[in-house]
């Protein structure tokens, strides 16, 4: 929910003695001055400074490394190319290898940061070799359900049951899924041969939604591995399902809704658990994250979010960090990148197919990035 501050109410009492009143300014303008020099003593006290506006384009000069989820990648190549502009100092270079990568290199310590679709457990935590790991929401996007398929309506509607027969192998001819599409047009479902998050939010679309899904799959918990890669053609990361399902007649696969949109893909409409189906848009996708109100790395789940207009697989993606830099020059600029992102960049985000995220969801980024610490222990930024 938003944060509210309540300011107390401050009460003059008209004094006639003027000394009495010109006593009572002055002790006034003491104790504004006393809390203004201990607020300025505090962000001089913190190397970094404060957080937040034209604050956040001022870093010291840093090359910084990163590697994870395929899904922000639009989004951050965006995001990192305007902020090279206003602060040229920073350069970044992200290698969009997957999910699964962005967590293996952040653990090893062999990047500046990691990325994310579904953020760290607890185990992967553990493994972590620089210490405890702060895990920040930086873009809100959605899984579209693109498909190429001959003589296929553009409004098609698929609800759980339907997918999950698609993906178990069940059903092989989409005239079964929609009677205008003619008879022998073979159903070829595409999925992630890779671990990712797009896999673990459909995944859990699915397990929601569909008992026989549950039954082949034995678990009601979802998986960043594809659970059934036996059935249809595995493929590597948002852009490899991508290009298959592009040149594949019949194809159905699952790709970040920004790259449904840079191919200009025709996308399924899904049934939401409101009864409603809808397509994925920038509108559904923010409809989806708006219930994040209790948003954290534990409680990050919005798949098959309530509300008539919501499109049911929307999810935040997370950017991976250390909460000790060994450098503060390199803190300090991670940091001020990231709250940029979190906040002033969000305005790249629409244009690129995701969704501005919510303010609540950019006080949890900026609340973490305080937590960040220099080599010893002290804090770089002033809260």
């Amino acid at each position: 929910m938003p944060l509210r501050r309540r300011l107390p109410a401050l009460v003059l009492v008209a004094v006639v003695a003027v000394g009495a009143a010109a006593c009572s300014s002055s002790s006034s303008s003491s104790s504004a001055s006393t809390a203004s020099a201990a607020s300025t003593a505090g962000a001089s006290s913190a190397p970094g400074g404060t957080l937040g506006g034209t604050a956040d384009t001022t870093t010291p000069a840093a090359s910084l490394t990163g590697a994870g989820a395929s899904s922000a990648q639009p989004f951050l190549t965006r995001a990192f190319y305007d902020y090279n502009r206003t602060n040229p100092k920073l350069t970044v270079n992200y290698s969009a290898a997957g999910s699964a990568v962005g967590i293996s290199d952040i653990q090893a310590g062999t990047v500046t940061f990691g990325q994310s679709e579904i953020p760290m457990s607890a185990s992967d935590q553990a493994k972590a070799t620089g210490g405890p790991i702060l895990q920040v929401p930086i873009d809100l996007g959605g899984v579209a359900i693109s498909y190429n398929v001959p003589g296929a309506p553009t409004n098609l509607q698929l609800d759980g049951n339907q997918l999950a027969d698609i993906y178990l192998g069940t059903v092989t001819d989409w005239h079964q899924i929609d009677s205008s599409i003619p008879a022998g047009t073979t159903i070829v479902p595409v999925h992630r041969a890779d671990s990712s998050g797009p896999g673990y939010d459909l995944d859990q679309y699915l397990i929601d939604t569909s008992p026989a899904w549950v039954t082949a799959i034995g678990t009601t918990t979802a998986s960043k591995t594809w659970p059934k890669a036996n059935v249809g053609v595995g493929q590597q990361l948002n852009s490899g399902v991508a290009t298959y399902v592009k040149q594949t007649p019949g194809a159905i696969g699952f790709v970040e809704y920004a790259y449904a949109l840079q191919n200009g893909f025709t996308n399924a409409a899904l049934r939401n658990t409101s009864g409603s189906y809808v397509a994925p848009s920038i509108a559904s996708i923010a409809a989806a994250g708006s219930h994040a109100t209790d948003l954290s790395s534990a409680n990050f789940n919005i798949v098959d979010a309530p509300g008539n207009a919501t499109y049911p697989l929307a999810n935040f993606s997370w950017s991976l960090i250390y909460q000790k830099q060994k450098s503060t020059d390199t803190g300090i600029a991670l940091g001020k990148l990231l709250d940029w992102i979190a906040t002033t960049g969000q305005r790249n985000a629409q244009p690129l197919g995701y969704a501005p995220m919510p303010a609540n969801a950019q006080a949890v980024a900026h609340t973490a990035l305080l937590q960040l610490q220099g080599a010893d222990g002290s804090a770089l930024f002033a809260s």
